[in-house]
């Protein structure tokens, strides 16, 4: 998933006048409830945060896990390749694209409810969509939805997982999509359990996104809006929480009795989601190799 100070400082773009001039400095602050800002405008930033957002403004900026696409020179445009059709694949979507700095925006409707603007993010694993955009989906969480572990900027988050009817990009359509919901960001992110289904290739001069429609679910390659390793790193986190809980359990005296009682709720839950997954699994017939 991505950072969260990447995606704030996206969705400051795309709700002002535009994108930045170059060279133009971008500054962060933390209001009292410990939540990102960032602004162009250093007024707008608090008196006393002011001197650490410029010397923060001032580095390098770290490099970026939202996907950016950087627009090739005219001659390198005119010699690209064209996009190749896959064996027995389906028919090609167009879609224009607008540029929010180096990365891409593009409207979404979710479950054919709603539309809302999401980056695309192709070293995304799913689907991300901000908790105002689920709500208006009619997404529902409750204390059985199976939840992941995310590194974002400010530390490990734990999202819940859920399975959108349809996504809708232009013409392009997939249903069965599984998604996480946050409820730290303000614009969503196009990951791969959509772009699974498609081979794809992205314009930034042009302004476009082509997707082509793929055999790889139909061959079962992809399973669930998930590939093999997906599936595989799904399993492993939860087993390595499994297996953590329990070498706490291991260290901790026999004197600590709340202390076991906690490590013992916490694994409960950990098998429990990992029961769910192994249900998802199942209903979407994913071998056993992929489970390892």
């Amino acid at each position: 998933m991505p950072g969260l100070r990447v995606l704030a400082v996206l969705v400051v773009l795309l709700l002002g006048s535009g994108p930045a001039p170059a060279g133009a400095e971008i500054y962060r602050w933390t209001d009292a409830d410990g939540r990102l800002h960032f602004t162009e405008d250093l007024s707008r930033v608090p008196a006393h945060q002011r001197g650490a957002a410029q010397t923060e403004a001032a580095r390098e900026p770290a490099p970026s896990r939202v996907q950016t696409y950087e627009s090739p020179p005219a001659a390198q445009a005119r010699g690209r390749a064209p996009l190749r059709p896959e064996r027995g694949a389906g028919r090609v979507h167009r879609i224009p694209v607008e540029r929010a700095g180096n990365a891409m925006v593009v409207p979404v409707r979710i479950n054919d409810r709603t539309v809302a603007p999401f980056l695309l993010d192709t070293g995304a694993s799913y689907v991300l969509v901000p908790r105002r955009v689920a709500d208006e989906a009619g997404l529902t969480t409750g204390p059985d939805t199976r939840k992941m572990q995310f590194q974002t900027a400010n530390g490990v988050v734990e999202q819940p997982i859920v399975t959108l009817d349809s996504v809708e990009l232009g013409s392009a359509r997939v249903e069965q999509v599984p998604a996480t919901i946050s409820d730290g960001i303000e614009i969503g992110l196009l990951g791969l359990s959509f772009f699974n289904r498609f081979t794809y290739q992205i314009d930034a001069a042009a302004g476009l996104v082509t997707l082509h429609e793929n055999d790889l679910e139909k061959d079962g390659h992809v399973l669930g809006g998930r590939s093999p390793s997906q599936w595989l790193g799904e399993f492993e986190s939860l087993r390595t929480q499994i297996a953590e809980l329990e070498n706490q359990r291991e260290r901790t005296p026999s004197s600590r009795s709340r202390r076991f009682e906690r490590l013992d709720a916490q694994e409960a839950a950990l098998e429990r989601q990992l029961d769910a997954l192994e249900a998802e699994a199942d209903q979407a017939r994913v071998p056993q190799a992929w489970r390892r």
